[in-house]
């Protein structure tokens, strides 16, 4: 009697403890985890090694399996880049929306102001040079520290 309720309850820990998604991120890899939910281009989850909330950014997932239904649900697109000329496919985060992503570097130019440029326009400017070198170097996605005239500077990050 003993051995049969030791093993109804393993069966019943066990399948609490199973994970109810798998996450494909756009580098290849995947993880079993439990979905918790998606809030501010970020996805929550847990592990089963521990129950502590955990995040990713979406950008950095392809897709998310629940493996009850077997079914897959696309999180985001793959960004790729050719070049220069593809600088609008570039995203711009903020710093806590990078889980997940690699650094590749930073970047930095120089814009000068023009007498009688608006704030908006020196800042969509600034931000159009920052995507153009970004692009440049392959990255799709960057974090923008300083938009000083004198000193634009860029965290890129890829997948």
């Amino acid at each position: 009697m003993k051995n049969i309720f030791t093993m109804l309850m393993l069966t019943i820990t066990a399948s609490l403890m199973a994970q109810t998604h798998e996450i494909t991120k756009h580098d290849g890899k995947t993880m079993d985890v439990n979905f918790i939910k998606t809030e501010n281009n970020l996805v929550y989850y847990s592990t089963a090694e521990s129950n502590e909330e955990k995040k990713i950014s979406q950008f950095a997932i392809s897709q998310l399996h629940e493996k009850s239904k077997k079914e897959a649900k696309t999180i985001s697109e793959k960004i790729t880049l050719s070049g220069k000329v593809d600088y609008p496919k570039v995203i711009i985060l903020k710093p806590y929306q990078t889980e997940g992503l690699k650094e590749s570097g930073v970047i930095t130019s120089f814009l000068g102001r023009t007498k009688g440029e608006t704030n908006q326009s020196f800042l969509d400017q600034a931000e159009k040079r920052l995507k153009q070198n970004a692009a440049l170097k392959g990255s799709q996605f960057i974090v923008i520290i300083s938009d000083k005239p004198k000193e634009l500077k860029a965290v890129m990050y890829t997948y």
